[in-house]
């Protein structure tokens, strides 16, 4: 296998922007292949249509918007098919989706009403498999096997928001909107089990109200830090609905398997719960200063905890809790370490969410990390722990430029170019220090029940990372590569070597392949004149 064409890709885009008096149109799209693979993505095409907001009277506003995207997949993988002769059989599928909204908001004085339409299409040839009950089989359950899946929704959703209340303080706003009977299920529906027929469910009505208030708190500063404020923003939000009965044949349609309960008759009385919380510096003066000006601030901690749902008209139904949110996420940032950032994901309950069967057990379902060291962020950290080498007035690390983390997998961005950096994309400052960027990726599956619909999945664990530095003034090196923790084995490596030879600029790149075949080139071509150049290039293929 070739290491270059094992991680390549052929990727194409066109975007098109026209700003008229009244609004700006754009269209665009997209089309990506993996050499090795054969996988086609491909988004063709996207328009956007934001007309300007339209001024009926001083009080009366409408702000349209309209947005079509077309989305394809080709030559995508299934899970390996065990055939009756226990052989092994590899089925590929291609999918699609289109998707059309229309919005069209009317503000009214401190009033506003909106409107939304979504049309949303999918089809999918991909093998897949639905757990329907049934009282004549044996088990009281049988199993479809669909070789081809569609899917078209109609969705409408419109409401009012009324004045804000209390915007300085509570930041109470009220609410009444026109809902769905099941939230489980869009307005209006077709698939294979409608037969291609449209079916609809009903409306009602629903009230709500939302709270988002912030409260502060201050600590003590320590070394370089005068004070440290914590900020905390609780989202508190409320919702009522009448319950409804839902139509059979509509209910079986978004849920022919019967696990979700909130389909045939959902009634809302709910109450959600969201917290925001901000750590942050404010840093004394550096010595001497007597400009007056205002002190720095820094990030220190920022956590975000997505909400909590909890319906008290669900958990009167018998056999039920109140208990609507299956998973919780968190999310923290900072500024001490460029471009740090790490979300944690939990799977709430071992069992359906909202049953009486369901158990408390949190698990872990993902992880995601990334951040970047480089000698500034040490000097950094050492001047806000007071231990000397930068004042409390010096700006903070510089974060690395975007696309700088490592891979998961793939070549890194540049890998094997051609095209002339020059002096100018080349750093050469000689022994500047070094610039590392990791990236954790893990994921996990809790074991559980059998959900009704038959599908293969798996965890996985990694880390990429990429590392440049510069040795010497005129050579700089960048390594990237990635580590997985099932297979206790790297991934591809990329190692590029940089050389500045005055008028002449060297490159020296190679890769290693997972099964061992690797990739070697050489590039050299004269700064005033890239056309005189010179290239090498050696593959290895293990048999």
């Amino acid at each position: 296998m070739n290491p270059f064409l094992a991680t390549a890709s052929l990727t194409s885009q066109m975007n098109f922007t026209k700003q008229f008096d009244w609004g700006t149109l754009s269209l665009g799209g997209n089309r990506s292949q993996e050499v090795g693979s054969g996988l086609v993505s491909q988004t063709i095409p996207t328009v956007s249509l934001a007309p300007s907001p339209i001024n009926i009277t001083p009080s009366i506003t409408w702000s349209p918007g309209f947005s079509f995207t077309n989305q394809q997949a080709f030559h995508q993988q299934q899970p390996t098919v065990v055939l009756p002769d226990g052989a092994f059989d590899t089925l590929f599928f291609d999918n699609r989706s289109t998707s059309l909204s229309f919005q069209t908001p009317l503000r009214v004085g401190s009033w506003n009403w909106s409107n939304n339409f979504e049309v949303l299409d999918n089809i999918s040839n991909a093998r897949q498999e639905f757990d329907i009950p049934d009282s004549t089989v044996s088990g009281g359950r049988r199993r479809v096997l669909f070789d081809q899946t569609f899917s078209t929704t109609i969705e409408w959703q419109t409401g009012i928001n009324l004045p804000s209340l209390f915007t300085g303080t509570w930041k109470l706003q009220p609410g009444i909107a026109i809902v769905n009977q099941t939230s489980a299920g869009k307005f209006m529906i077709r698939n294979q089990f409608t037969n291609g027929q449209f079916l609809r469910q009903g409306k009602r009505l629903q009230f709500s109200a939302g709270l988002s208030p912030t409260f502060f708190g201050f600590l003590p500063g320590f070394g370089p830090i005068a004070r440290i404020r914590h900020a905390i923003s609780p989202i508190v939000s409320y919702a009522y609905a009448p319950g409804s009965k839902v139509d059979s044949a509509f209910a079986f349609a978004v849920d022919p398997t019967r696990r979700n309960f909130t389909v045939r008759s959902d009634p809302q009385q709910t109450i959600s719960l969201g917290l925001s919380q901000n750590f942050e510096a404010k840093l004394k003066p550096a010595p001497g200063d007597t400009t007056q000006q205002a002190a720095r601030k820094i990030r220190i901690l920022s956590i975000n905890t997505s909400s909590l749902s909890y319906n008290f008209e669900q958990a009167k139904q018998p056999g039920h809790t109140g208990w609507q949110t299956s998973s919780i996420s968190n999310s923290f940032a900072s500024d001490l370490l460029p471009g740090f950032r790490l979300s944690m994901s939990h799977d709430l309950w071992r069992g359906q969410v909202g049953t009486d069967t369901a158990k408390f057990d949190p698990f872990l379902t993902n992880v995601s990390a990334q951040f970047a060291i480089t000698p500034a962020t040490i000097h950094a950290i050492a001047a806000l722990l007071g231990l000397g080498g930068r004042s409390g007035g010096q700006p903070p690390a510089t974060p690395p430029p975007a696309g700088t983390e490592g891979p998961l997998g793939g070549t890194p961005p540049g890998f094997g170019r051609k095209e002339l950096t020059g002096p100018g994309g080349v750093p050469m400052g000689g022994g500047k220090g070094f610039n590392l960027s990791l990236n954790y990726t893990r994921i996990r599956t809790r074991p559980q029940v059998d959900t009704g619909l038959v599908a293969v999945s798996g965890g996985s664990q990694q880390v990429g990372f990429s590392l440049s530095f510069q040795p010497t003034a005129r050579w700089s090196a960048t390594w990237d590569s990635n580590y997985n923790f099932d297979t206790r084995q790297f991934g591809a490596h990329f190692i590029r070597l940089e050389r500045d030879l005055h008028r002449w600029h060297a490159s020296f790149s190679f890769s290693k392949a997972p099964t061992g075949n690797f990739a070697f080139s050489f590039y050299v071509a004269l700064l005033d004149q890239p056309d005189i150049k010179f290239d090498y290039q050696q593959q290895s293929f293990t048999r």
